[in-house]
């Protein structure tokens, strides 16, 4: 018998199962199985076979209260084995808890996943009034600071796939939806070293990034300290923009790239 055939089965249903574990969101974090189902476009029974399969390793589970399938210990466990290995993640964190204590706002550290901006390291303001973010949240690169940094320093031909792929979407009045203005945008990025973000993802929400280099000096991430933009006025943000250059070089310098500052007049 052919082994092809023998595997094929196999990946099938390996490739439902992470279907399954990849349909819950931070903004969707619990299903009913008839929803999960019809989302995945996938059979009621084989659905709920593979529940209960990924339930009895403790991927998925039930919540006692609302009945609802949502992600189980198993993944946590299996996620903290991973951030625990990124070297980013566990660099990021301590300079990010200094970055909040100066600014007073939240700030993340954003990796390119996808085609999209993923958030993998995130520390929340202690401000009542605040913008709260999650490890896991993906982000449309062109309608943020994170992002557009990390557009602003692949190469030209990396760059044009992503934005191909995922379409400059309208997603407030402000987003940046013709090339012409992004790219005019990445080259402001590139000589000031940093990015801005006035709403063009959320109202009301806004972000000031610069990115993160490895020793052969590629863009591997951004530092970004985002905010209420109603509590930040223009003349805070050289001293931000500032603060936020300052942690992504040094995290940068801890992954071993070669820093030279240039000191800019009201830095």
């Amino acid at each position: 018998m052919n082994e092809n055939n023998l595997t094929k089965p196999a990946r099938k249903t390996v490739s439902k199962a992470m279907q399954l574990l990849h349909a819950f969101t931070n903004n969707e974090p619990e299903m009913s199985l008839t929803v999960l189902s019809t989302k995945l476009g996938m059979h009621k029974s084989i659905a709920s076979r593979l529940v209960a399969s990924l339930c009895e390793w403790r991927m998925l589970e039930r919540n006692p209260d609302t009945k609802q399938i949502r992600l189980g210990m198993g993944v946590l466990l299996l996620g903290m084995q991973v951030a625990n290995q990124n070297t980013l993640h566990r660099l990021a964190l301590p300079l990010l808890g200094k970055l909040v204590e100066k600014t007073r706002h939240s700030a993340h550290v954003s990796i390119l996943d996808n085609a999209e901006m993923l958030v993998i390291a995130t520390v929340q303001s202690p401000e009542a009034l605040r913008v709260i973010l999650q490890l896991g949240d993906r982000r449309p690169l062109h309608a943020t600071a994170g992002g557009k940094v990390i557009l602003a320093n692949l190469p030209e031909k990396k760059m044009m796939t992503l934005i191909n792929e995922k379409k400059l979407l309208k997603l407030t009045n402000t987003t940046l939806t013709s090339m012409k203005d992004l790219r005019n945008g990445l080259d402001e990025i590139r000589f000031s070293g940093s990015a801005w973000n006035n709403g063009e993802s959320v109202l009301g929400v806004g972000a000031v990034a610069s990115g993160i280099f490895d020793a052969s000096g590629l863009i591997v991430g951004a530092v970004s300290s985002v905010f209420p933009l109603n509590t930040v006025t223009k003349a805070q943000y050289p001293l931000l923009a500032a603060e936020v250059r300052k942690t992504a070089n040094e995290l940068s310098a801890a992954l071993g790239w070669k820093i030279s500052i240039q000191i800019k007049k009201g830095d």
